[in-house]
C-alpha cells in the first residue's frame, strides 16, 4: 500500500511536512500525487486529499466548472482503480468563498465518494452531517500534532526590535493575515483594555484580500510587524509572548493555537469550531464572539491571571495527546480499513 498525498509539500504549511515525516518513519511510503501517480495509483492504495477547493475552484465561473468536472472524473476514476479516498476537513468550508451552494455540492459530493472522512475533533463530525448530510460511519477523529521542538529558537529578543519592556504584558497574534481572522476586531478590543504596560504585536504577512488600511492608525501600544516571519523566528515570537490572541470570525481548527500550546503560552479565542477540543481552561481562555465586549473581557482577564497560566505541567498534559507517533498510528488505522462500498449520488 502506497499514500498519494495531495498536497505532500506546501510552503508555510508544518502540518503536512509533519504528517508525512510521522508516517515515513512507520515505513509507509507517502507520494506526491501528481501526472505519474495517476498512472500509478492502485487497488489498495490512498489518495489522501488536503483543502480539495483549490482543486475545483478556478479564477471565473467557466474555469470553476472545467476544474470542478475534471476532479470529479478523478474521483470516479480512482474509485474504478479500487483507491482509497481520505478526506482530511481542516475546513468546513474554504476561507477565500465559504459557505456558498457550489461548495455545498461539491462537499457533499467528496464525501460520498470518500472511505474516510478525517475530522480533528468531535464537534466537527455534526457539522459534515448536517451540512453535506456525512455518513458519520466514515468520520475519524484524527488530532492535530503538536509542534513542540519543531521550531528552533534563532535566539531573537522579540521585545527589543520592536521596543517592548520586558516586564510589560504582550499580546501577540501571529500568522498570515486575512479578512475572516478578526484583526478589525481586535485592535479596538485591545484600546478598550489595555494600559501604559500593555503591548499588542500583530505579526504576519496580509493577504491579497486584506484591507492594510485597517491597521494604518492602531495607535500606541500596537507593533506591526506586516511581513512573513520565517520558520528559525517563529518560537522566539511566541516564546517572548505572554498570551496568544486569535480573534478569528470563523475557523475549524488552527494550527496557530496548538503552536501556542506547543510553546506553553496562553490562548485567547473564540469558542468556535475545534478550538474549544483543544483549548482547554486551562490553557486558554473561549469568549462569546456574539458579545461585543467580550474579546476585550477575555484579554483583561488572562492578563489579570498572568501566574496561573505559567505552569509548563498545564501545556504538558494536553501536548500528551497531540504526539506524532500517536497520530501516524491512528492514520494508518484510518488508512487500512477497508473501503467502504460508494454509493454514487
Amino acid at each position: 500500500m502506497a499514500v498519494y498525498m495531495l498536497p505532500k509539500k506546501l510552503e508555510g504549511n508544518k502540518y503536512i511536512e509533519l504528517l508525512v515525516e510521522s508516517l515515513e518513519r512507520r515505513d509507509l511510503p507517502v507520494k506526491s500525487f501528481n501526472r505519474e501517480a495517476v498512472v500509478r495509483i492502485g487497488r489498495g492504495d490512498v489518495f489522501h486529499i488536503h483543502w480539495p477547493s483549490y482543486y475545483y475552484t478556478g479564477k471565473n465561473a467557466a474555469m470553476t466548472a472545467a476544474k470542478s468536472a475534471l476532479f470529479v472524473l478523478l474521483l470516479v476514476y480512482l474509485r474504478l482503480r479500487g483507491a482509497k479516498i481520505v478526506w482530511t476537513v481542516h475546513n468546513v468550508w474554504p476561507h477565500q468563498t465559504g459557505e456558498t451552494g457550489w461548495n455545498r455540492f461539491m462537499r457533499k459530493l467528496l464525501c460520498r465518494f470518500c472511505s474516510r472522512l478525517i475530522v480533528m475533533g468531535d464537534s466537527v463530525k455534526a457539522e459534515l452531517v448536517r451540512h453535506f448530510k456525512a455518513d458519520e460511519s466514515k468520520i475519524v477523529r484524527v488530532p492535530h500534532g503538536h509542534y513542540g521542538g519543531v521550531y528552533g529558537s534563532k535566539g531573537t529578543n522579540v521585545r527589543a526590535r520592536f521596543g517592548i519592556p520586558e516586564e510589560d504584558y504582550l499580546f501577540l497574534f501571529v500568522g498570515q493575515i486575512s479578512p475572516y481572522k478578526g484583526l478589525d476586531h481586535l485592535v479596538p478590543s485591545f484600546k478598550r483594555m489595555r494600559d501604559r504596560h500593555t503591548h499588542l504585536l500583530i505579526a504576519g504577512k496580509p493577504s491579497s484580500d486584506f484591507d492594510r488600511s485597517l491597521l494604518a492608525d492602531c495607535g500606541e501600544g500596537v507593533h506591526l510587524h506586516l511581513d512573513f516571519v520565517p520558520d528559525e523566528e517563529l518560537a522566539d515570537y511566541v516564546r517572548g509572548a505572554d498570551a496568544v490572541v486569535l480573534p478569528y470570525r470563523k475557523i475549524t481548527t488552527s494550527g496557530t493555537a496548538i503552536l501556542a500550546a506547543s510553546y506553553c503560552r496562553p490562548v485567547v479565542a473564540p469558542d468556535l469550531g475545534l478550538l474549544k477540543d483543544y483549548l482547554t481552561p486551562d490553557i486558554a481562555i473561549l469568549y462569546d464572539p456574539g458579545k461585543p465586549d467580550a474579546l476585550a473581557a477575555a484579554m483583561a482577564e488572562i492578563k489579570e491571571r498572568r501566574d496561573e497560566f505559567r505552569s509548563e505541567d498545564r501545556y504538558a498534559r494536553i501536548l500528551r495527546d497531540l504526539d506524532w507517533h500517536s497520530v501516524s498510528r491512528t492514520m494508518l488505522d484510518v488508512y487500512g480499513t477497508p473501503a467502504q462500498v460508494m454509493t454514487c449520488p
